[in-house]
């Protein structure tokens, strides 16, 4: 019986118990294995899945922005961007990032902190300065150590031997996680920096140009100071040997008989089970199961990427909607130009869009800026630039119609290419 097969057939069983450790550094492989184990999973069973991406963005599910940008990782070319099925804030991932992912049934999502407890329990095997914060990401304090008198118990996972404050001493985020819940299942996952190489880059990767105009109702992303679990004078596990640290934390935790089953060399896939558990690994030869490959066809679609369900403005000067003061716009922007569009589901409800200062000309232009946008699916669309260029006729502007049409190439992820403005 092939690899998926059998973890089509275990998957759906009765076994308490389920470890599952991915060799796919594919990110749309991996959150599609992760979907399917949501999905299909048995009810009362309590899933841990463990997986490791090659460098990419990964777009929470409500974010409307699109494109990110920021320099390329370890010098690629590209980095991929996807959506997932979550929401919380958009991460970066690399190689040097483990993520897990903890499938439950739902009455254990009262304590929605307990799978971040445990990875901290992991995590202080390597690095002691780990605890979570209220926002139940996980941190490391990087103060001196206290007074002997005034740590906590050793086993305080919201507590830590080490100072911190302000400044120098602000903790440091290492971790932050996401949930959701769907009929008797809810699911937990996150990230753990572990030897990430591009700490550095990380705020340039999830920095999007849309963000000063783009207004929405979602909570916003709270930046915070990152670090490495691994760090100067700490001890460098492995990847593998990180992850089973997390396992047997998970283990720990739940109490489980984990006699007869064991890991199988790294470059292997295997499944194994007892009376209550099932461990092994997998791979990319999952996406022989029809749903999985379903679901690894559909979140690299471009409808996935632009059709989520919140409605957000877009507005290029203040706004009823967005009172914030806009930064300066691009000097190759027409410098009359403004523009505010209305979008939801990823389909432009209405554009009010106008180059001219005088309000007779400004009125025309905007009722032929919205013929043409109205209901225009972003998905579809590949180029503004070229849309507008095509469709919008204004005697004498057709240079700065195409400007407009390249600043929401920009905004909404589409190509864009400055050297041709």
């Amino acid at each position: 019986m092939s690899i998926a097969a059998r973890f089509s057939l275990l998957v759906r069983g009765p076994i308490k118990y389920h470890i599952y450790v991915s060799r796919s550094h594919d990110v749309a492989a991996n959150l599609s294995i992760e979907h399917y184990l949501f999905q299909k999973s048995h009810p009362t069973s309590i899933v841990l899945f463990l997986y490791v991406n090659k460098p990419c963005i990964v777009i929470a599910a409500l974010d409307p922005r699109p494109r990110h940008d920021g320099p390329p990782a370890n010098n690629q070319e590209s980095i991929a961007v996807i959506r997932r099925r979550s929401g919380g804030g958009t991460v970066f991932h690399d190689l040097g990032n483990v993520n897990f992912s903890v499938i439950f049934p739902l009455p254990e999502k009262v304590i929605n902190y307990k799978h971040a407890e445990m990875v901290v329990r992991a995590i202080r095997k390597t690095n002691p300065r780990a605890r979570v914060n209220d926002r139940h990401d996980i941190v490391l304090d990087p103060g001196p150590l206290l007074a002997e008198s005034d740590r906590p118990d050793p086993d305080d996972t919201r507590r830590t031997a080490y100072a911190f404050g302000h400044g120098e001493l602000e903790p440091r985020k290492i971790s932050g996680s996401a949930g959701k819940a769907s009929g008797p299942r809810g699911l937990h996952h996150g990230t753990c920096l572990l030897t990430s190489p591009n700490l550095r880059s990380i705020s340039a990767y999830l920095r999007s140009p849309a963000t000063p105009y783009l207004f929405t109702k979602a909570t916003p992303s709270t930046r915070s100071p990152v670090a490495n679990i691994i760090s100067q004078g700490t001890p460098r596990p492995t990847t593998s040997i990180f992850q089973r640290q997390i396992i047997d934390s998970f283990a720990q935790m739940y109490n489980i008989d984990m006699t007869n089953v064991s890991l199988p060399k790294e470059s292997d896939t295997a499944l194994e089970k007892n009376r209550n558990c099932v461990l092994g690994t997998v791979d990319d030869s999952l996406l022989d199961i029809p749903e999985i490959r379903s679901g690894y066809d559909e979140i690299q679609s471009a409808e996935w990427l632009y059709e989520q369900k919140r409605e957000f403005i877009l507005s290029s000067h203040i706004c009823k909607e967005d009172r914030r003061n806009r930064p300066s716009m691009p000097d190759w922007f027409p410098p009359s130009a403004r523009v505010y569009l209305k979008i939801k589901w990823g389909v432009i409800i209405s554009s009010t869009i106008s180059l001219s200062t005088h309000p007779n000309n400004a009125a025309s232009e905007r009722e032929q800026f919205d013929t043409v946008l109205k209901n225009t699916r972003i998905s579809k669309t590949n180029s503004f630039r070229e849309l507008l260029g095509e469709r919008v006729s204004l005697s004498g502007q057709a240079e700065d119609v195409g400007r407009v049409g390249a600043w929401l190439d920009l905004m909404l992820g589409k190509q864009f290419d400055l050297d041709t403005l």
